[in-house]
């Protein structure tokens, strides 16, 4: 009879030992929050750069446009739009058929300004940036595909970047 009642004292004393240590922790002394914020730095953030201090922090930025897209049959088209800022480009195209696959990324419309054009052989997979050494204007491009002779087979992706480290 003793052990139950000393059980049933120590879990009580428990208790009560908690609810009084749930206070103090809510009711924490306001001067330590406001030495804490006097040592940290403001940031501020705009669309593209955040600023610390004197610090400047320029993200990597990504836009996926197309994401893994089936590639099908003799021809094939696909648009997609670089927004200001995100002017870089990295195609992706891997070919799962037997035919080698013609490809190119015109701007403005399916037969606009050629801007880079390439193949893909069965069984390869084309994953590069289309544009390293100079960013794109912003607007609508399109991925034109085209196998020739046999049916394509693959898939395709495009995103799009601030920069040239994706």
């Amino acid at each position: 009879m003793k052990k139950k009642h000393l059980v049933a004292s120590a879990l009580a004393l428990g208790i009560i030992g908690g609810a009084v240590a749930v206070p103090n922790a809510i009711f924490a002394d306001s001067d330590a929050v406001t030495d804490s914020a006097k040592t940290s730095t403001t940031a501020t953030q705009d669309a593209v750069t955040t600023t610390t201090g004197d610090h400047v922090i320029t993200p990597q930025a990504t836009d996926g446009q197309i994401v893994d897209r089936p590639v099908a049959g003799f021809n094939d088209s696909a648009d997609f739009d670089i927004k200001g800022g995100y002017g870089y480009v990295r195609l992706y195209l891997r070919n799962t058929g037997d035919t080698t696959i013609s490809f190119t990324v015109n701007q403005g419309s399916v037969s606009g300004a050629e801007k880079y054009s390439g193949t893909v052989k069965p069984g390869k997979t084309f994953d590069e940036i289309l544009n390293k050494s100079k960013a794109w204007s912003s607007g609508k491009f399109y991925v034109s595909l085209s196998s020739g002779s046999g049916s394509m087979s693959g898939k395709l992706g495009v995103r799009t970047s601030t920069n040239t480290n994706f």
